[in-house]
C-alpha cells in the first residue's frame, strides 16, 4: 500500500511540468510568427496595421504577419524593449516622446529602435537587432504593395 502511495505521488510529481502555463509554446508561437503590435486605443493604427500584415502575409507567406494589440502605449514599449515582440506600428509623434528623455518610457532609453516603413502618420518600427534580412524584406515588399 505505502508504495502505490508513493508511485501516485511520484505521478503528480511527474504531470506537475504538463499543467503549468504554456510560455515554451508561445515562445515558439512567436518565433513563428511576425507580429505587428499596436496600441488598442489607436483604432488607425490597427487598421493600417491590418493592411501591413495582410500584405506581408499574402508576399511573404512565411511571415505568418499578424496584429496583436497592446492594451496601452507604456505596454507597447515594454514588449518591445524586453525583446517579446519585434516589430510595432506607433504615430511618429509618440516614436519622438519613445526617443526623448520622457519618463514613462524610460524603459525604451536602453534600446536602439530602427525604422522599417512609414504610412501617413505612422511609423513602423523594430528594435536594432531585429534581423537585417527580415527588415529588408519588409521594406521592399511594403515600399512595392503599399
Amino acid at each position: 500500500m505505502k508504495r502505490r502511495d508513493c508511485l501516485k505521488g511520484m505521478g503528480a510529481i511527474a504531470l506537475f511540468p504538463l499543467a503549468h502555463t504554456p510560455f515554451p509554446q508561445w515562445k515558439v508561437y512567436r518565433k513563428l510568427h511576425l507580429f505587428i503590435a499596436v496600441n488598442r486605443e489607436d483604432t488607425v493604427a490597427y487598421d493600417l496595421g491590418q493592411a501591413i500584415a495582410h500584405t506581408l502575409a499574402d508576399e511573404i507567406p512565411e511571415s505568418r504577419a499578424m496584429v496583436t494589440r497592446a492594451r496601452n502605449s507604456l505596454r507597447l514599449a515594454s514588449l518591445i524593449s524586453t525583446q517579446q515582440l519585434d516589430v510595432a506600428l506607433l504615430p511618429r509623434a509618440e516614436l519622438t516622446a519613445w526617443q526623448a528623455d520622457q519618463s514613462p518610457y524610460d524603459q525604451l532609453q536602453a534600446t536602439d529602435l530602427k525604422e522599417l516603413f512609414e504610412v501617413e502618420d505612422y511609423v513602423l518600427i523594430s528594435r536594432d537587432d531585429f534581423r537585417s534580412e527580415h527588415a529588408a524584406w519588409i521594406k521592399e515588399t511594403l515600399k512595392a504593395h503599399l
